[in-house]
């Protein structure tokens, strides 16, 4: 894979990459300088197949999944840029990655899990980063996020709910229809059981979709204590 460009802001502290990989196919990938830590957004897939209507990746449809090796060169092309300094601030080291990027993590399974072992190994058969430091987002694919529970990692995980009740998520997440908010939550709540690791709930505050109407936040906020969950 090869970078196509970056696009930088915040004095150059983040960084946008555009990646082509070798058929072609475009991916992103941002690397974030904060003065605490250090931040990198990865994608898992190119393109997303969940077709949220409020999600530009999820509007464009799913082109297919990322390899392991794929998933990883992004990382290490920006512990590289920050070895060498490429990143103002001087040399730093990665703190966090978030699965947050183009794509559903959770559809997109092995090789998402691959490229966790590989990245969290020891050396010099991985690169020695720490799990906790690693955050897997998903829309709420119940059945993988059990099994995720079951490999015995320390990641955290991020749901992305976005609405408080099935009627709402039905509309802004179409894998709701599936899999309902109180099954995800659920399964949230056994992950966080089994890993000893929070989970973050994620809300978008859409006007057009009502996802800011009254109760809305608080309500979900509410039903995602009960599972013992966080909200952020």
């Amino acid at each position: 894979m090869s970078v196509v460009r970056h696009i930088s802001c915040d004095d150059d502290t983040t960084r946008k990459t555009l990646w082509k990989l070798h058929d072609g196919t475009l991916v992103e990938s941002v690397l974030m300088r904060y003065p605490d830590r250090v931040t990198m957004c990865i994608s898992s897939q190119a393109g997303c197949g969940m077709n949220c209507p409020f999600c530009a990746t999820g509007q464009a449809g799913l082109d297919r999944n990322l390899s392991t090796a794929e998933i990883v060169h992004q990382i290490v092309d920006g512990m590289r840029a920050l070895r060498d300094g490429e990143v103002p601030g001087g040399p730093a080291r990665l703190s966090n990655i978030v699965f947050m990027g183009m794509g559903e993590p959770l559809a997109n399974y092995k090789r998402v899990v691959g490229s966790i072992r590989r990245l969290t190994d020891p050396e010099p058969d991985g690169l020695g980063l720490s799990q906790r430091g690693i955050t897997v987002s998903t829309v709420g694919l119940v059945p993988a996020m059990l099994r995720f529970a079951d490999e015995g990692f320390k990641c955290r995980l991020a749901v992305s709910l976005h609405a408080p009740d099935d009627e709402l998520r039905d509309t802004l997440v179409p894998v709701n229809t599936r899999w309902k908010v109180r099954e995800v939550l659920d399964a949230a709540w056994e992950y966080a059981e089994k890993s000893g690791r929070r989970i973050s709930i994620e809300y978008a505050l859409i006007p057009r979709h009502q996802t800011t109407r009254p109760g809305g936040a608080t309500g979900w906020a509410g039903s995602s204590r009960a599972s013992g969950c966080t909200s952020t």
